[in-house]
């Protein structure tokens, strides 16, 4: 009963453990229109911000955003967004 319980612990540990630890960040795209810059949260900012996803953002802002991982793409679709 002992060996039983430990095996079957350890099979259901496992494949916790194969898990990658490598986790990608999304970052949400948003615009403070006080001092007219562009800022991800929940924090840094972005190098540029292309006219093509300004224009995404501005139409997706109440529809899920725009996020930022590697490419831009809108929120709540994943649809990629062409710089």
């Amino acid at each position: 009963m002992n060996w039983a319980t430990i095996i079957i612990a350890i099979i259901l540990l496992l494949p916790a453990s194969q898990q990658r630890s490598e986790s990608v960040e999304v970052k949400v795209l948003s615009y403070n229109p006080t001092y007219d810059f562009w800022f991800f949260m929940p924090t840094g900012r972005p190098k540029v911000v292309t006219q093509n996803v300004q224009n995404a953002y501005w139409s997706a802002r109440t529809k899920g955003g725009v996020c930022f991982t590697d490419l831009w793409f809108y929120c709540a679709t994943g649809i990629e967004i062409e710089e």
